[in-house]
């Protein structure tokens, strides 16, 4: 998703008074965020506070994390990003006064209420940009990694980037495009650490269904997370259950094996679940809520793909794509790390 991106020079001091380092004239660049708004930002910002885990994943990936000054609790892969300055659990609980003490050039936050619009405002006030992202689907994390290389003047790197995980995503799209709707099974996503919560077609949960050939059975409800009885579940008799895991049901920073089969075993002895489908076929995943964004995304994407038609995915090893990214952008092994349980698809 290529998107028209204009520089030019700045010839005037900010106007508005700057909390940023070095008011002068800077080169500026305009990037359009994932909430479609048109934003000026200084090029190859000095401190950026960055407040969206797969932002800070990509500055990172792209040799820049010298440029991070600090970052939310939930910014923690790779774990070197954890010894940076932390200022607040999330987005939505941002410390904004500790923040503008760390005279930002640029903040990147999550988009909506994630991060408050009075916050930005503030922050607007004395001249410092914010970038909203969530990139919790490769259609938006590709344009984040396009601007952030812009603004971070890494366009060689992130073109990289964008073709080597474009190639996987690709791949999972074709192969599953011409399958028919007879053919793709009926998949109960549990979003969130909720049972009942689940995703409607206007979530980025139906559309990762929907690319790896799954048939979302929540698809026609209202809203992004609708919430529905577990009767309801049991009479959609879905063929795949997925679970989303959140930090707060782990210990560490990513789930161990026995804390996700744990979780697993508590949703196979939910009341009738044992007359599900998905139950019965074994065809029940637990996902660390940390793969739906990121550069893992294309792993996800690629696990699902695997779980809903493994024969025609059992040329592609997910976790060895996983493990390569971590090598190549990281520099970190991914031993001892757990994303999924289990990892194979039922057969």
């Amino acid at each position: 998703m290529k998107r028209t991106l204009m520089v030019f020079l700045s010839l005037a001091l900010l106007s508005a008074p700057s909390l940023s380092e070095g008011a002068f004239s800077r080169q500026q660049v305009y990037v359009t965020d994932e909430e479609g708004r048109m934003v000026s930002v200084d090029k190859s910002p000095e401190r950026i506070v960055c407040l969206t885990p797969a932002a800070a994943e990509v500055v990172y990936a792209l040799g820049e994390s010298h440029r991070l000054v600090a970052l939310s609790d939930d910014c923690t892969i790779p774990p070197a990003l954890c010894e940076k300055e932390r200022v607040g659990r999330s987005g939505r609980e941002a410390d904004i006064e500790r923040i503008m003490e760390l005279r930002p050039s640029l903040v990147i936050a999550k988009t909506g209420g994630l991060f408050a619009q009075e916050h930005e405002e503030q922050l607007a006030g004395y001249g410092v940009p914010v970038l909203r992202y969530r990139a919790l689907s490769i259609n938006t994390l590709i344009p984040m990694i396009e601007d952030l290389g812009l603004i971070l003047d890494r366009e060689d790197e992130a073109k990289e980037m964008v073709d080597y995980l474009g190639v996987y995503a690709d791949v999972v799209i074709s192969r599953t495009a011409g399958i028919p709707e007879e053919e793709r099974p009926r998949v109960y996503f549990m979003s969130m650490g909720h049972f009942d919560w689940t995703a409607s077609s206007e979530s980025t949960g139906h559309d990762r269904i929907k690319a790896a050939g799954g048939m979302n059975t929540a698809e026609d409800l209202m809203g992004k997370v609708p919430q529905v009885e577990m009767e309801w579940v049991i009479e959609r008799n879905p063929e795949v259950i997925v679970y989303s895991m959140p930090s707060s049901q782990y210990q560490g920073t990513v789930p161990t094996p026995e804390e996700m089969a744990e979780k697993r075993d508590e949703i196979i002895a939910l009341p009738g679940f044992t007359e599900i489908d998905a139950v019965k076929a074994g065809r029940v995943y637990v996902v660390d809520i940390n793969m739906a964004s990121g550069l893992a995304e294309v792993v996800n994407m690629l696990y699902y793909a695997r779980w809903f038609h493994p024969h025609l995915f059992e040329d592609l090893d997910p976790r060895s794509l996983h493990e390569e990214i971590y090598h190549k952008y990281f520099g970190i092994d991914m031993d001892g790390l757990h994303q999924v349980y289990p990892e194979g698809a039922a057969l």
